[in-house]
């Protein structure tokens, strides 16, 4: 019997968290579902608890990569291997709730014109304690707008129709990105949604220090996207490895952690924490003109801000 949803979830090295996130899939309220994890050669003990999983319950299935692809070949192995009618997302430290899947396939059930639907995310720390949130609405014509300007959509949060559409594997970072824009150029409709979907994980794992420089690429997507709308066409296969940049020098966990929190507390209103962790921020690390902006408005009321919030 095929599946209404196909959940696709790469996992390289994740058994810290791994256990939590598989559970919050199997433990969904909507059940008509396929779990397809792919082991991207971990080296640490992922793939063994993957096939105790799998032993316990036939929707998993299993793909083990015998050596590490990176993130966007083994998300189109899992997308050639799904079946459902609908994709969804998930990363393998993050924690699904438990209507997460039911209320997605409900609502792209009763809006056919929707192709993909993100949601709103409560932001945690390495141990699961609770940062702030990402609030998101549910407005396809401004989604579209800010989407030309910035990735305003959470990757492990979405759910879309299996019409082909896969990533492209050059794009080293934001392939997703470069997905969402993709779709808009092809005529698809994206929205969010205002309900908490997700439990998004801050960890050290989320800033690699290996990885091509993610700017590069993420300018690309949006070089791509105005070029699709001129042209319509891009020069993606006109894109050299050997001319990407790398990353110079460590990210900073600590700073890009303390910004997160800053922006998190924005979204949830608490606006004397984050007077408090600005400042800190720029005692730190110096003035940073976004973050002033978030300061400024933190004494501003929270229905102004809550308009204001939609165009941030």
């Amino acid at each position: 019997m095929v599946p209404k949803i196909s959940v696709i979830m790469p996992v390289y090295n994740a058994e810290k968290f791994l256990d939590e996130s598989i559970k919050s899939i199997l433990s969904q309220t909507f059940q008509d579902s396929e779990f397809i994890i792919i082991n991207d050669g971990s080296m640490d003990n992922s793939l063994k608890i993957i096939k105790e999983y799998a032993r316990k319950d036939k929707r998993i299935i299993l793909i083990n990569n015998a050596k590490n692809l990176g993130l966007q070949k083994t998300l189109n192995k899992g997308l050639k291997a799904a079946s459902g009618r609908y994709i969804a997302r998930m990363d393998a430290d993050d924690i699904s709730l438990p209507n997460r899947l039911g209320i997605q396939y409900n609502y792209l059930e009763k809006h056919p014109e929707i192709f993909l639907l993100g949601g709103s995310a409560i932001v945690i720390d390495e141990e699961g304690k609770r940062m702030g949130s990402f609030r998101k609405q549910d407005n396809p014509s401004r989604v579209r707008k800010k989407l030309g300007k910035s990735n305003s959509i959470i990757h492990s949060s979405i759910v879309f129709r299996n019409e082909g559409l896969s990533y492209r594997e050059k794009f080293k970072t934001s392939e997703d990105y470069d997905f969402y824009l993709r779709a808009l150029s092809s005529g698809k409709k994206i929205t969010n949604l205002s309900d908490f979907l997700i439990k998004y994980r801050i960890s050290k794992n989320s800033f690699v220090s290996t990885k091509p420089d993610q700017s590069f690429f993420y300018k690309k997507a949006r070089e791509f996207y105005k070029q699709r709308s001129k042209e319509g066409r891009d020069d993606y296969n006109k894109l050299a490895s050997e001319k990407i940049p790398k990353e110079k020098g460590n990210i900073d966990f600590e700073k890009n952690h303390h910004e997160i929190n800053i922006l998190v507390q924005f979204q949830d209103n608490l606006s004397e924490d984050v007077r408090k962790n600005v400042r800190t921020y720029f005692k730190r690390y110096g003035f940073e003109k976004r973050l002033f902006f978030y300061y400024i408005l933190s004494f501003f009321p929270k229905r102004i801000v809550d308009q204001l919030r939609n165009i941030i």
